[in-house]
């Protein structure tokens, strides 16, 4: 009889209290809200709770087999803490709010893709980014092996526990992702949630951060030729453009337009995209899908390949295409990611080995900085916008690291010159 009653209690105790199977994982940042998204063994309602610095607040989430709960009128740039309870368990975990749009803030991200397959090496790389405290996470794609498999998705998620607990994770789809004859992405779409601003199937979109507008694409062979999403980010690159808030465009997707490792560089890719990113002068591209970090150069703009998320490494092709080895400019067979780092007008990405060490930084300046000191008498201002806002920098090519505009150095050349005639002629005046 009492072994029956201890029988009983352990079953009431594990009804109450599920089995938490992801998460709780970070969300569709932006500078007012945020989401939490979970799973447990089976549906339950829940509470979750968000403290900051004006206090607590609280939300009940009823039970559903993946939990999407979206927490509003937050402050801008500030951090808070979070749990999710479920009957007497609780899981924490903490956030920052982005920066308002067009706020001129230093930040970082780090990108990462390609994690399918093996556990030991993405748990290495995982282990290394928690270390830096980035303001989130781009993802290249080809998270798992099959999108259909829960099992693998179940791994990922283990993998990156802890990372996607107090970093708000940004996924691109990758061709691995998807499932089925249709190759859909209904399992992918069902764990992510991101912004709802590329159209129904959500396999696309965008998003704000400060002073940089970020566009994550589908580059799956079926979706890219699609004249929707071509056109869409068009658009998109275009209103980025015309923002005053905006000074830097980040294009994320899974396939790489130049590549020199075993599946190359993308033609279509290159034929359909590549005019529009240089057209509207992206910062910089970032792609996976070739397990491998590279970075190429062409037609003034930078693509960068960061592939080696934990997947089985690849080799470099005996044989690539001319194009894609007049683009690539370094490349290292290795388990990495990159941090990006966006001050002013300044980028600086270094690539990052999973033991720590550096592959490389690459750093340039965007169009003319602002400058926050005074402005003296006599001193050559640019015209308002000019090498600095949108517009111009559509029209102006971009100035490379220790690069000053030609006018500048007419203007100080100039300058000097007067400088000089006066000095002689004082001189002149002291000799009578």
């Amino acid at each position: 009889m009492g072994s029956c009653l201890l029988v009983a209690a352990l079953c009431s105790v594990a009804a109450a209290d599920p089995r938490m199977l992801k998460g709780p994982y970070l969300q569709d940042l932006a500078p007012t809200s945020i989401t939490v998204m979970w799973q447990l063994d089976e549906p339950s309602a829940a509470r979750l709770v968000v403290e900051g610095p004006a206090g607590e607040k609280a939300q009940d989430i009823s039970g559903a087999r993946i939990a999407e709960a979206r927490i509003e009128d937050l402050a801008p740039a500030t951090r808070y803490r979070y749990r999710v309870e479920v009957g007497t368990q609780v899981w924490r975990g903490e956030f920052a709010t982005a920066p308002e749009v067009g706020a001129e803030v230093p930040f970082s991200f780090v990108v990462v893709g390609d994690s399918r397959y093996s556990l030991a090496a993405p748990r290495r790389v995982v282990e290394r980014m928690a270390q830096e405290v980035p303001d989130f996470v781009l993802g290249t794609g080809d998270m798992v092996d099959e999108g259909h498999r829960q099992d693998q998705w179940q791994q990922f998620f283990d993998v990156e526990n802890q990372l996607l607990r107090d970093n708000v994770y940004f996924p691109a789809v990758g061709n691995h992702d998807r499932q089925g004859r249709g190759r859909t992405a209904d399992t992918y779409r069902s764990y992510f949630s991101v912004p709802e601003n590329g159209g129904e199937n959500e396999r696309y979109y965008a998003f704000s951060y400060a002073t940089s507008r970020f566009l994550v694409l589908d580059s799956n062979e079926y979706s890219f030729a699609l004249t929707d999403q071509t056109a869409w980010i068009e658009r998109e690159l275009v209103a980025a453009r015309q923002d005053s808030a905006i000074r830097h465009i980040f294009v994320v997707m899974h396939h790489p337009p130049f590549s020199v490792s075993l599946h190359g560089g993308n033609r279509d890719l290159r034929e359909r995209w590549t005019p529009l990113f240089e057209k509207y002068q992206v910062t910089a591209v970032f792609s996976g899908h070739d397990h491998v970090y590279s970075r190429a150069e062409h037609n003034g703009l930078r693509y960068f390949v960061s592939g080696g998320g934990g997947a089985p490494l690849y080799p470099r092709r005996p044989k690539s295409a001319a194009i894609d080895v007049e683009a690539v400019k370094k490349f290292e067979r290795v388990h990495h990611y990159l941090r990006v780092m966006v001050t002013g007008n300044r980028i600086e990405i270094t690539a990052i080995r999973a033991d720590g060490t550096t592959i490389e930084t690459t750093s340039w300046t965007e169009g003319t900085p602002p400058s926050t000191e005074p402005v003296k008498p006599g001193t050559w201002v640019p015209a308002a916008g000019a090498g600095a806002g949108p517009a111009a920098s559509v029209a102006a090519p971009k100035a490379t690291r220790g690069s000053e505009p030609r006018s500048v150095l007419w203007v100080g050349l100039v300058g000097m010159g007067l400088l000089l005639a006066a000095a002689v002629g004082v001189v002149r005046t002291l000799r009578r």
